[in-house]
């Protein structure tokens, strides 16, 4: 052993023996309570707390190149990193029927399959040398692509990034694993009783056969072939549609002429518009079981169509939405689950997208027994909102969770760019959450009963039931007649995928 060790471990010895000493020393010093002493801890009412912090947004630097493509700069050194994140106006709407499910594969298998200069094997290896992550995924009306990487492994793994972009190699080999996967996904699809209920709620209010209700079956899937994928692809990855914020370790000024070499010659196209048509629903009031016979407790979720982000009520809605169901302060939580012991957990939201009508419910998870009662506690509970003026306590008390919790919204700059990206990309003000923020702080009782009057309708609901029927019985006829929904997936069994 050198000396310089043998002396680093003897100083060690010494410095652990020193605590353990001074930690004795200070356990003996403490004095004893006396038995007639009581410590009472101070009520949570009086406790006092410092003010929030003012949401301040970071600088962002914008640019567009002569494509198209537009570009978000946030510099964070916090870390040496950098996240490079994609949003392409894109989305399943662009699928035909009889091919569901296309966006899907495709979306997975632009990284799982890696592209022409890029082989999924030597994408992978490349990736994991470096600790680099890249993925792609699109949902219903946007796409999106993600590269995170060491700020010092940046220049190198770009230019695999927009090649995965732009030229994806859709390799056989891989699509079948994808294909077999989606495969199994349908055959699993009604294993979870909650997600049951999701899915069918959502066909419920929107319809079977619209881009929000229909489903990937195994039929869709045989009619997918391969060309598909790139005639799909080709559409949505053209620089028009591209919009690309990178935050992390890097001097703006450099960081905006490697994207102008890097993305300048990236492939233009027609750009792609979302154009959803307006939402075919009409307000009635059906009753929907699903039976579930594996299950001992009812699944049930009650409501209709939503509304717009661009909506002016919007703030009031979601302070009233609080009010009814926000966690463990919200009425449904306090007086259906807490005070009359009806639900496992209890939920509900009133949504509001930006390219169509989003959907407004309430949920509950309750024994079977306690299926009617607990359907008609919540229906009570959104009636309240419409009948009775809400105390100025409890709004007050109610904007100051949301105002707490939309604290932690900009926890990072990432997601403060994020923001703006979404915005930008949803058409909305780039202020848009500094006036959200306004309209809370002006939303009065009067505004909370008006918005439910206006927007809400207890005696125009769909319901819908995943349960047991045996055990449910007929407690579901006093709402009127039931609509027994059938889930079998059509197609039997899933078969070895043939692609041409």
């Amino acid at each position: 052993m050198t000396p310089r060790i043998f002396a680093t471990l003897f100083s060690t010895v010494l410095l652990i023996f020193w605590g353990c000493q001074t930690t004795e020393t200070a356990q003996d010093q403490q004095e004893e309570p006396k038995e007639d002493e009581t410590f009472e801890l101070p009520h949570f009412d009086s406790l006092e707390y410092p003010d929030l912090p003012e949401l301040e947004s970071p600088d962002v630097t914008t640019f567009e190149l002569d494509n198209g493509i537009k570009f978000y700069l946030l510099e964070d050194d916090e870390l040496p990193l950098i996240d490079v994140n994609v949003r392409v106006r894109s989305g399943s709407f662009m699928v035909p029927d009889d091919k569901t499910g296309l966006h899907t594969i495709m979306a997975s298998l632009m990284r799982e399959g890696g592209s022409e200069n890029y082989p999924a094997g030597e994408l992978d290896e490349l990736l994991e040398s470096r600790g680099a992550q890249i993925e792609t995924s699109m949902g219903t009306t946007s796409g999106s692509a993600r590269m995170n990487v060491l700020d010092d492994d940046f220049e190198e793994i770009l230019p695999a990034f927009i090649d995965v972009l732009e030229n994806p190699a859709f390799p056989y080999n891989r699509l079948a694993q994808i294909m077999q996967q989606q495969q199994s996904q349908i055959a699993r699809r009604n294993d979870s009783q909650q997600q049951v209920t999701n899915r069918e709620f959502r066909r419920l209010i929107y319809g079977e056969n619209s881009v929000q209700g229909r489903m990937t079956e195994y039929e869709t899937l045989d009619n997918i072939e391969r060309d598909d994928l790139f005639d799909l692809h080709e559409q949505a990855y053209v620089s028009e549609n591209l919009k690309i914020g990178v935050t992390g370790d890097f001097e703006e000024d450099e960081m905006k002429a490697k994207l102008e070499e890097a993305f300048s010659d990236f492939r233009s196209g027609d750009p792609v518009e979302i154009d959803f048509p307006g939402t075919d629903y009409e307000y009635e009031s059906t009753v929907n079981l699903i039976d579930k016979p594996d299950v001992n407790q009812s699944d049930i979720l009650m409501g209709h169509i939503g509304g717009r982000r661009d909506n002016p009520d919007y703030a009031a809605l979601q302070m009233m939405n609080q009010i009814l169901s926000g966690g463990f302060s919200g009425r449904l939580f306090r007086i259906v689950r807490s005070d009359m012991g009806l639900a496992y957990s209890v939920y509900g939201t009133y949504g509001s997208n930006a390219f169509y009508d989003g959907v407004f419910n309430a949920g509950v998870r309750t024994a079977s027994e306690n299926t009617s009662e607990a359907i008609e506690a919540v229906k009570e509970q959104i009636e309240r909102l419409q009948d009775e003026d809400v105390s100025q306590e409890e709004l007050d008390d109610t904007r100051e969770r949301i105002m707490n919790r939309l604290v932690f919204r900009f926890e990072t700059k990432s997601s403060t760019l994020s923001e703006m990206m979404s915005n930008d990309y949803r058409g909305l003000p780039r202020d848009a959450f500094d006036q959200y923020i306004e309209e809370l702080q002006e939303v009065t009782p009067e505004d909370i009963k008006r918005v439910a009057n206006e927007y809400l309708k207890p005696d125009q609901m769909h319901i819908l039931v995943v349960g047991n029927a045996d055990e449910i019985g007929d407690q579901l006829d006093q709402f009127g007649e039931v609509n027994e929904i059938d889930i079998s997936i059509p197609g039997g069994q899933q078969q070895q995928p043939q692609f041409r």
